[in-house]
């Protein structure tokens, strides 16, 4: 991770231990992320033309790397390495996945997939440049990465009132937006031999049959923000596709 090992002491107004530099960046091996997990499966594989698979996962995982991609992270505030210590941006607690297929006469397959996943975690950040590092990036004073649906929103909200009351705006209550995602998947197919290894099979498939709007990661993380802790973006409504396959 990239650390300034010439932070200002006391913010935008304080002085650096080498005051003829500005930022001093240095690339320190002090990244690092967590994840433990406990799996469950029952599966029962094909038999009296149908099988099934049901998989339950209890996980967490976090750290301080502060970024989803495989690039070099930043820490947030320098004088405070530890802020940057919490849930992981892909941190889901619970996960749920059950399928099934089943073979009907006539050559004809219905199959369906249904997925749950619990909710990602979310920042609060302060809105405004507090540790005069140059980058807006730093969090409401008193909470630390992804504090933000882990079961405390209330003691969380507070602090993000708190330091909105400081900047001369007044208090909000929104109901926060979680990420929660289910979905059923289904398909059907019936498979039409012609000859001589030469079959063909038509194809019909419906993606989020329940039609429910999943939000992705993508919360208003500004605390001065009246908008704060809502997301507007989601995955893909219902769809469905239909489709022919020929084998030879």
């Amino acid at each position: 991770m990239t650390i300034d090992i010439n932070p200002r002491s006391g913010g935008t107004t304080g002085n650096r231990p080498l005051p003829q530099f500005a930022r001093v960046l240095q690339a320190q091996s002090i990244g690092f992320m967590n994840y433990r997990a406990l799996l469950v499966r029952l599966e029962k594989r094909l038999e009296h033309n149908y099988m099934y698979l049901v998989s339950y996962t209890l996980s967490g995982s976090n750290g301080n790397v502060n970024n989803s991609g495989g690039t070099q992270s930043v820490v947030t505030d320098s004088a405070h390495i530890n802020y940057d210590e919490g849930p992981n941006n892909s941190d889901r607690l619970h996960t749920l996945v059950a399928s099934g297929s089943f073979l009907l006469p006539a050559n004809i397959t219905l199959g369906g997939v249904f997925s749950y996943r619990s909710t990602m975690p979310f920042s609060a950040l302060a809105g405004i440049d507090i540790n005069g590092d140059g980058n807006v990036t730093d969090y409401v004073p008193g909470t630390n990465r992804n504090v933000f649906n882990r079961g405390n929103d209330a003691d969380m909200l507070a602090l993000v009132n708190a330091w909105r009351g400081v900047n001369g705006l007044g208090p909000i209550n929104p109901a926060f937006s979680t990420n929660e995602f289910y979905s059923l998947d289904l398909r059907g197919s019936k498979a039409i031999t012609l000859n001589a290894g030469r079959r063909v099979e038509l194809i019909a498939q419906v993606f989020n049959v329940l039609n429910r709007k999943n939000l992705v990661a993508a919360w208003t993380t500004n605390a001065l923000s009246p908008a704060f802790g809502t997301s507007v973006s989601a995955s893909n409504m219902r769809q469905a596709e239909i489709a022919v396959r020929f084998t030879y």
